[in-house]
């Protein structure tokens, strides 16, 4: 196995590339960086691009951080198959990342970008209601004041310092997820904690035969920046794409933004072709080539909170989500926290139809939930079982079923809501 300290260059980034290249069997290990008299005290790794995983390779993190830099617009990791320009990811096989004792992935002190490709760049971007009636140019004067603002006024902007730059993309990307696998079967990510990431933290398309497990978020949909708290939109956890089948996922803390653990699989005709800016996908919109369902799922031990949105989302539009079992997931939103909501199963629509047996053979069991509202079935769930649930939450119940024919053939047994306290 080789050190990347012994591959130094000018630049961490080239330094990894370096010994990507040199790469042998075993593998690549990441430790701290060797101290350097130009900078003494920085005992991170700090990139300008991402690091691209071309197949036949484990990386292990020993101990060690890697921080993007204020230069970078780029994942963490990727897969060298897919990115921009590449219209067609070929398959990769056999990529590995673990991380070994306390490995941090952390986002930029001032990111040129964060949130998807629906969000609009803008620097400043207040996430506090006071701090956008002060300083939003998108809000009308007359709606300036707390009370008045809706939902859009906050959440329809991100920040990035690429605001207003010539030449650059005004919305956010898949550059901005942490780290991006794509097509890639036999593989595995591991032992890593994503603190601020500028989107999602972790995203699977098309992946096969895999494990993502061990692994802590921590961001909250807004960042102190230069004494203002920034909007930062669009922190999922994990994301699963679609095409993605025979996972485990597994051991999962912390906070996130948005969607802790979504597995969406939207079938949308109108996706850009892969390797294109504006979209959070690098795989080609071609559905004639490619699978568009999600299947043979575990998610296990999930301890973990959403500010904004749901701990576990199954959303198929134009597509199937079946054969997914969820064991043991605690919402750990402090106090009722009115965040969407623990689980969230189908939606109105919004993304595209979904289907009467679009969500069928799903399993719940053993959740804790403690949202603004516990299980919610908004789109169509078919042959499951719902069992050992407790809702924290007083003041929802623990299973809504938005449609009148939204369940068909499902078990329920032992969900228990808690009592309000006299």
């Amino acid at each position: 196995m080789i050190d990347v300290n012994d591959f130094r260059c000018a630049t961490d980034s080239e330094t990894f590339e370096k010994a990507l290249a040199a790469r042998q069997s075993d593998g690549i290990l990441i430790v701290p960086p060797r101290r350097s008299d130009i900078e003494p005290e920085r005992d991170f790794w700090l990139i300008d691009r991402a690091i691209l995983l071309p197949e036949n390779t484990t990386v292990i993190l020993r101990n060690a951080t890697i921080k993007l830099s204020d230069r970078c617009r780029d994942n963490f990791f990727r897969t060298a198959n897919c990115g921009l320009g590449i219209a067609f990811p070929e398959k990769i096989r056999n990529v590995h990342l673990r991380g070994e004792g306390l490995c941090i992935l952390q986002g930029a002190d001032h990111p040129r970008a964060a949130g998807d490709s629906s969000k609009l760049l803008h620097a400043p971007c207040p996430h506090l209601p006071e701090d956008v009636c002060r300083v939003s140019d998108w809000v009308p004067a007359e709606r300036r004041r707390p009370d008045k603002l809706d939902f859009w006024d906050i959440h329809g902007h991100s920040y990035g310092t690429d605001a207003g730059k010539e030449g650059e993309s005004q919305y956010g990307d898949w550059r901005g997820i942490g780290v991006l696998f794509a097509n890639a079967e036999n593989f595995s990510i591991s032992g890593l904690k994503i603190v601020e990431s500028h989107g999602w933290g972790i995203s699977l398309e098309a992946c096969a035969n895999g494990r993502v497990e061990k692994i802590e978020f921590d961001s909250c949909m807004y960042k102190e920046i230069d004494g203002m708290r920034m909007n930062m939109e669009n922190q999922d956890g994990i994301d699963v794409r679609n095409g993605c089948h025979h996972l485990v996922i597994s051991d999962v803390t912390g906070r996130t933004g948005d969607d802790v653990i979504a597995l969406t699989a939207i079938a949308n005709p109108a996706f850009l072709p892969g390797g294109s800016l504006r979209t959070t996908h690098v795989m080609h919109n071609d559905w004639t080539r490619r699978e568009r369902d999600i299947h043979d799922v575990v998610i296990r031990n999930v301890v973990a909170h959403s500010y904004l949105c749901f701990t576990v989302r199954l959303l198929p539009a134009l597509a199937s989500i079946y054969n997914v079992v969820i064991d043991g997931v605690i919402d750990t939103a402090p106090n009722c926290h009115a965040s969407g909501g623990t689980f969230l199963l189908g939606d109105d629509g919004g993304y595209g139809e979904n289907l009467p047996d679009s969500m069928r053979n799903v399993t719940i069991s053993n959740a804790v939930c403690g949202s603004s509202r516990a299980i919610i079935v908004g789109g169509y769930l078919t042959d499951s079982v719902i069992a050992n649930v407790v809702n924290r939450n007083p003041g929802c119940p623990v299973l809504s079923v938005d449609r009148p024919d939204g369940l068909r053939n499902v078990s329920t047994c032992n969900l228990v809501t808690r009592a309000e306290r006299a």
